[in-house]
């Protein structure tokens, strides 16, 4: 597992592997920051893509319904963690962090139809 700060030049090509790779994956995201704390903005929603506007400086994260914006992203950090989860942190202009952890849905197994006869 290693954490690195990604150059600006990196981002959009970070966008296209979340949006190829981990479309379907749980998101939560935690936004933090002094003047109100740390927020869960969004909860086990599905992740559908990630974009970068470099015209408008807008980070654009498709999660569930919601299409969350982080504008004036000044760092990204990623995380790719072992097995079934990845994690960013993006920084914006204002100093809010937000941090975007991904992982697969949790499968149980089918239960065992001879198991509840008795």
């Amino acid at each position: 597992m290693t954490i690195r700060k990604l150059e600006r030049g990196e981002w959009n090509g970070l966008c296209l592997h979340v949006t190829r790779y981990c479309s379907g994956m749980q998101a939560m995201v935690e936004v933090m920051s002094l003047e109100f704390g740390c927020q869960v903005e969004v909860h086990r929603l599905p992740m559908f893509g990630m974009s970068y506007d470099s015209r408008n400086d807008v980070l654009e994260l498709l999660i569930g319904d919601l299409d969350h914006l982080i504008r004036a992203p000044r760092e990204l950090y990623f995380d790719d963690a072992p097995l079934d989860s990845m994690a960013l942190q993006i920084v914006d202009a204002n100093g809010v962090r937000q941090i975007v952890t991904l992982r697969y849905p949790l499968t149980l197994p089918s239960p065992d139809r001879d198991a509840h006869r008795a």
